[in-house]
């Protein structure tokens, strides 16, 4: 016996999957964070299964998270696509953009503002990720467009900038441990593989203490002296510090930062939105 699925279900569960946390979806969908809960355990219950795991760290999708996810979006478009359409009504003009969890809280929010004053009337979601997690979601057509970063020499799309990464530390003295401590905000930083390269080359053993998925609580353990971490030179936080040659670690790549657009005709929002990008790294960040 056929069964219907409640499109508003969907809506929270692809907020959450795409934004990393319930407390982000819930601000996207202007609903409580129990509101978004509550919809995620009645679909799953409908699916009878679990489609995230959630933890203090945020929202993952399971194995059948991840194969309803592509699903719900193709379904909650075609129902906005059929409403407009016998309705009348305009479609809600909708932007996805993808951006690296170090970029989103230091170059995005004039960018941001700057296309919300162009188009008050077209919704921006975004979803943060690791470089590699954002070229998937792109691939998968999961976004309209994405920064990514990677090291200088890979560099294959169109670049905004070109930045130096840096070791960052605390107060302390962390970097003279070893092995040397280190924190990542995921286990697919593209950071990791410059930093491990450059250690070994060094004769520098090194442990990863923490992977946490969070820009505050990687600053956070930094701070605490810790461990060191690596950051783009642009994207620094406050009330840490960029070690010099005197700290004895080795110098660390160039880094490309990239924007890449999805194939095939673009909405003009989404080419205004790359028009500002553009505009911001040639102005602000180069």
């Amino acid at each position: 016996m056929a069964r219907d699925i409640d499109v508003g279900l969907l809506r929270a569960f692809v907020a959450t999957a795409q934004s990393g946390s319930i407390t982000a979806a819930a601000r996207l969908l202007h609903l409580t964070q129990g509101g978004i809960s509550q919809r995620i355990k009645r679909l799953e219950t409908f699916f009878d299964c679990a489609l995230m795991e959630r933890g203090n760290q945020g929202s993952r999708l399971t194995a059948r998270g991840e194969m309803l996810l592509p699903e719900a979006i193709a379904f909650i478009g075609a129902n906005d696509r059929l409403t407009s359409r016998l309705t009348g009504e305009a479609a809600v003009e909708l932007v996805r953009i993808g951006i690296p969890y170090d970029l989103v809280g230091t170059h995005f929010p004039p960018i941001l503002t700057a296309f919300t004053e162009q188009y008050p009337d077209v919704e921006v979601f975004f979803v943060t990720g690791s470089s590699v997690e954002l070229s998937q979601s792109l691939e998968n057509g999961e976004a309209d467009l994405i920064v990514r970063e990677c090291v200088l020499e890979e560099s294959r799309g169109e670049r905004l900038a070109v930045d130096r990464l840096h070791w960052v530390a605390g107060p302390g003295d962390v970097h003279l441990r070893r092995p040397l401590p280190l924190s990542f905000v995921s286990q697919s930083c593209v950071f990791r593989p410059a930093v491990y390269d450059s250690l070994k080359a060094a004769d520098i053993g090194w442990k990863v203490l923490y992977d946490n998925n969070s820009i505050e609580a990687t600053a956070a353990t930094v701070r605490s002296d810790l461990a060191l971490t690596t950051w783009l030179a642009s994207a620094m936080p406050g009330n840490l510090r960029i070690l010099g040659a005197e700290a004895g670690l080795p110098v660390l790549p160039d880094f490309a930062i990239e924007l890449h657009m999805a194939a095939g005709p673009l909405s003009a929002p989404v080419q205004a939105l790359a028009v500002l990008i553009r505009q911001h790294y040639w102005r602000d960040v180069i």
